[in-house]
This record gives structure tokens, sequence and C-alpha cells, in this order.
């Protein structure tokens, strides 16, 4: 059996999910091929900044071989539609809510069956709100696999640019931390609002200054969304995924 690409597998995870996302209507992002970004929103303490993954798209298909669809799509995580975009990401500045637990039940499906989730912090505190409710959220999805930091080596440092360290924003933190499952790292989490490094006004124009850096800062955070979006779309998880698709077929793991 040949390979499947990553959105036909998370296309079958939205089978086990349920029947419902079947009934409804496609979103009209064209190709089903193309890259795009689902932007969860939570409601209180996220943000929404569809210019940025415009901005890191059209960076994408000018920089790689990759095909885009330079939009951003608006998601809650409960929604079956998640499963259509192989590239998450949840931005925010504050305290996020409590998730229900259909929501985490579904977070942690499709991160399992391939998906990948970006996490900023915009809020440019690496103590805030935000840090603590983040790393809340992923304590109640993966009770026994805590976020830890991702090594110097680690693939999405090598995924498209060699870059020494993460950039974004602001450099306070500067690392990647991420939840592993087997070899791979479906969640990674910035503290330094790469987001905001890459967003845009209405006119094109950079939104917020990158600091302390300036824009050589901003450059090194384009080739980290860069080697992000590569890393979603080309790492490959440990276990065989046309014997898990079996497996999912025959009912014995959801």
């Amino acid at each position: 059996m040949s390979a499947w690409s990553r959105r036909q597998w998370l296309a079958s995870a939205a089978a086990v999910v349920g029947a419902s996302a079947a009934s409804r209507p496609a979103w009209a992002f064209g190709d089903a091929t193309r890259m795009d970004v689902a932007e969860l929103q939570l409601g209180s303490g996220t943000l929404s900044r569809p210019n940025a993954w415009t901005r890191l798209l059209l960076e994408v298909v000018q920089t790689t071989s990759v095909e885009c669809n330079p939009r951003a799509f608006q998601l809650e995580p409960d929604d079956p539609e998640l499963f259509s975009h192989p590239f998450a990401v949840l931005v925010g500045d504050s305290a996020l809510p409590a998730l229900s637990a259909r929501a985490r039940e579904q977070l942690v499906r499709y991160l399992g069956y391939g998906g990948f989730l970006f996490v900023d912090d915009a809020s440019g505190d690496p103590k805030g709100p935000f840090d603590s409710s983040v790393r809340s959220l992923i304590a109640s999805l993966f009770p026994t696999r805590p976020l830890t930091v991702l090594s110097a080596d680690h693939s999405v440092y090598r995924s498209f640019f060699l870059l020494r360290e993460p950039m974004g924003r602001v450099a306070t933190h500067k690392v990647l931390e991420g939840v592993a499952l087997g070899s791979m790292h479906p969640l990674v989490y910035s503290q330094d609002d790469v987001s905001g490094a890459l967003d845009r006004r209405a006119d094109g124009m950079d939104l917020l200054p990158c600091v302390p850096g300036g824009e050589a800062q901003r450059r090194e955070a384009v080739k980290l969304g860069i080697n992000l979006a590569l890393y979603a779309l080309t790492s490959n998880y440990k276990h065989d995924q046309a014997h898990v698709r079996r497996l999912m077929e025959e009912g014995r793991i959801e």
C-alpha cells in the first residue's frame, strides 16, 4: 500500500471522530492537497492573526516546493473540520478557558493521528497567565507526556533552514518546547511570539517591531515559521500508518 499524505491520514481520523463531519458541506479552501492553517479559537485568551499565516504560507511557496493555499481558517477545537488541516496554531496572550471533554479528546486524536499544533505565546511574558494555562491544558491532554525543551539538533531546526536558535517578535526564551509521541513532537510551543513577528497590516507593512534584534530577528522568525511548516508536513510517525489504518477500520483503536 502506498504511503498516505498527511491530509489523507487526518481525513481517515475524522471518520473515527464521527459521521457528522461527512454530512456537512466542505470548506471552500480549494485544492485539498494545498497547505493552509487552522487557527484554534478557544474564546477568551486566544488571538486570531490570519495575516501572519498568510504571510508564512506565501513565504513557504516562494522558498520551497510546497504548494499552499495562503489562508487561515478559524476553528473551535471540537470542530471535526480540524482534521482537514494538518497544520494548526493556537495563539494567545492571556489565560485560556477550560476545554470541554469532547474538545480535549479530539485534540488528542488529531495530534495522535498526524496533525501538528504550534502554540504561540503572544504576551511576551514567559511566566504569564497564558503560559500557565497552556501548561495546564497540555497536562490535561497528555498527563504522562510533559513538555520538554527540544534539543539543539531537533529536526524542527533542520527541516529546511539550519537554525541556531528560535526567534520571534521577542527573544526572551529562545527555546522551543514540545510533547513527544514516539519519536515525533506533534505539539510545539514557543514563548517568543513567532506570529507577532510574521503579522502584517492590511497594507502589507509589518505590524509589530521585533525586539531587540529588529529586522534581522524578524528574518530568523520567518525561517522558523517555514521550518515549522515543513516539519508539520514531512515528519512521519514511528508507527506504520497502513497498519494503524487497518486497526482503525476494525474498531480496535480510536
